[in-house]
């Protein structure tokens, strides 16, 4: 099965929102037992899809790795780390939150031509024994993709969301 990925423009503001609906209640009446999730709803009103990411989120979750590793890229740490993980425990379901900070300190990093084909498949070979060109052809995609949705946060007052699952 193949996961997808998401990316989506959020206010800052809007953040703690999306912590509230992550949680599933219950609402119980006499004889009925009723299920609420605003989840899904809430994405949808508060936040902006940004691109479409056509490949696996596979892909994309090997290449933060990639670029952790290689690079010195980390995507995974930032300030709103402790909302996505209020999200994770609710939800089981993790995104990373992108920031105006990480754009200032990665977007100029995120430049598909300065990855090759070839260090991207030795390390998809190293990492996942997969040496497919075709994987780390849609890994270049994806840093343009990462490039792109942090090139969309105008201000510290907004961040990406990416959701890969």
């Amino acid at each position: 099965m193949s996961a997808l990925a998401e990316f989506r423009l959020i206010s800052t503001a809007k953040l703690q929102n999306l912590v509230e609906a992550a949680e599933v209640k219950i609402q119980k009446g006499f004889f009925t037992k009723k299920t609420i999730d605003n989840f899904h709803a809430v994405i949808l009103h508060d936040t902006k899809k940004l691109i479409d990411f056509n490949w696996s989120g596979f892909i994309l979750a090997d290449l933060l790795i990639f670029l952790q590793e290689k690079r010195n890229i980390n995507l995974f740490e930032g300030e709103y780390n402790a909302i996505a993980d209020q999200i994770i425990e609710r939800r089981q379901q993790s995104p990373i939150i992108l920031t105006y900070e990480h754009t200032l300190k990665y977007a100029s990093s995120l430049i598909p031509e300065k990855f090759s084909t070839n260090e991207l498949i030795e390390f998809n070979k190293d990492f996942s024994e997969n040496d497919d060109p075709q994987i780390a052809t849609a890994q270049l995609e994806g840093i343009a993709a990462l490039k792109q949705s942090l090139d969309s946060i105008p201000s510290s007052n907004f961040a990406v969301l990416l959701f890969i699952g």
